[in-house]
Formats: C-alpha cells, sequence, structure tokens
C-alpha cells in the first residue's frame, strides 16, 4: 500500500511540475487572433461520404438562431446550415433540410460532436430523455 501511494504521490508532483511549466509558455489572450481564426474556413473528410466538407465553426453570435429551434433535432439542423453556409452560399435551410440523414449525421460526426450525437438518436429512431433533475 505504501509503494503505491509513493507513486500516486509523485505522479501528482510530475503533474504539478507539467501544468507549471505549460502556464509559462501560454500564450496570452489576444480576441483579435482568436476571431480571425474563427473566421478561417476548414475542412474535414468525412470517410463515409468518401468527400471533404467545407465549414465555418459556430460562434458565440450563431447561438441566438440555434437556440430559437424548438427541439435538439432543429437545433441539429439549425448548427449543420449555419457551418456549411459559411463556407458555401449555395447552401440554404431547406437544402440542409432535405440531406438524407445519413449524410447529415456524418458530416456532423466528423465537424461536431453535440449535434451528432442529437441527430445520431434521431437515425436510431430513439426518444430524447430528459436529463432528471436531482435536488437535496
Amino acid at each position: 500500500m505504501g509503494k503505491e501511494k509513493g507513486k500516486v504521490e509523485k505522479y501528482k508532483a510530475r503533474l504539478e511540475q507539467y501544468e507549471k511549466e505549460k502556464e509559462k509558455i501560454a500564450k496570452v489572450f489576444d480576441i483579435d487572433k482568436v476571431l480571425e481564426d474563427a473566421a478561417k474556413i476548414k475542412e474535414a473528410y468525412v470517410e463515409e461520404l468518401d468527400m471533404k466538407v467545407r465549414y465555418g465553426p459556430l460562434t458565440v453570435g450563431d447561438l441566438g438562431d440555434v437556440m430559437k429551434a424548438k427541439t435538439d433535432e432543429e437545433k441539429a439542423v439549425v448548427m449543420l446550415y449555419k457551418m456549411l453556409a459559411k463556407a458555401d452560399s449555395k447552401v440554404t435551410l431547406e437544402k440542409v433540410k432535405a440531406l438524407p440523414i445519413e449524410v447529415a449525421t456524418a458530416i456532423l460526426g466528423k465537424i461536431s460532436a453535440a449535434p451528432f450525437q442529437t441527430l445520431k438518436r434521431l437515425q436510431d429512431g430513439s426518444k430524447r430523455t430528459d436529463t432528471p433533475n436531482y435536488t437535496a
């Protein structure tokens, strides 16, 4: 038992040292640099479709439109629309809604994890379950 405790303490000390070193070399937050990077169009290879998909990342400003959607599934569709439309002016909400669910799911699986989980539930036919609210 004493050996294990010693190993844990040694690991904790190394982890703390690593975190201190990382903090020393960390860059200072520069909002202009972050915004510049966020405006860049990205590409992701979607293996299931054997295609590269171009998209722009969601921003805080996109959340208003996303949150207007009533269901998680509608929110995922709006997210996908917002991301794809940033890279392709031909993308419309109506066109995204017309995508086969397998295509939308595959794309979201590559470019964003949270909407992918929502669309995966829809594809699987499972029902949404509310998260229990535990109170003391």
